[in-house]
């Protein structure tokens, strides 16, 4: 029983992996309220989890402010220009699927398009995370990870979008659930986003970076 809570028993392991995930999870609500952040924070929140069970761990306070202020520039343009491009796709599929005759199929246009841009966004914040690049080079090789493996992007879409379908389909049950988006959904994600990513990326890592994946 003594060794059942010892710092090293893997019961404790994982109830000490758990509340670095709750931290970062409140992290990321939080630095988000002021929506422009949100890109930063996913950066950092993936910088965090991606070094999580490495022998790059650190504080997740320190490493996910480090990250929030060395990626902010970058990370918040991206994500600005995700948002845009992702709003008008919203706007165009509403407007067109109101429309008659050959208008109509524009819809299906745009509903491609967003996939195309949510695609990008689910690669673009954990590459920004792992890689130096420039904004058009980040997010040509988000384009070409997001196409190039598929199913992978299809589990993290899943992941990142569940909450807002639920809010679209059922905002009594989101509601019901508004703890788990406040305390452990989003770092969960991201965490489980990460370790499906490592193999993905680990031929294109530093040597150093490669062996602490």
């Amino acid at each position: 029983m003594q060794s059942l809570f010892s710092p090293d028993s893997k019961i404790m392991q994982a109830l000490s992996r758990l509340a670095d995930l709750v931290i970062l999870n409140l992290l990321f609500v939080l630095t988000c309220l002021p929506i422009v952040t949100i890109g930063a924070s996913l950066t950092a929140m993936y910088t965090v989890c991606f070094r999580m069970g490495t022998d790059r761990e650190e504080g997740v306070f320190r490493c996910y402010f480090r990250a929030f202020r060395q990626n902010f520039k970058q990370s918040t343009l991206l994500w600005l220009f995700l948002l845009f491009f992702g709003i008008v796709s919203g706007l165009s599929i509403f407007l067109f699927s109101s429309q008659t005759g050959s208008l109509r199929y524009l819809t299906y246009v745009y509903i491609l398009f967003l996939f195309l841009i949510l695609s990008v966004a689910s690669h673009v914040f954990p590459l920004l995370s792992q890689f130096d690049n420039t904004i058009t080079g980040t997010i040509k090789n988000a384009l070409l990870f997001s196409v190039g493996y598929l199913p992978r992007t299809l589990v993290m879409l899943v992941i990142w979008c569940l909450p807002f379908v639920l809010i679209l389909v059922d905002l009594y049950l989101f509601l019901q659930v508004g703890f788990l988006w406040f305390f452990l959904y989003f770092a969960l994600g991201a965490y489980g986003t990460a370790r499906l990513l490592r193999p993905v990326y680990a031929p294109f890592m530093e040597p150093q970076q490669e062996d602490a994946l």
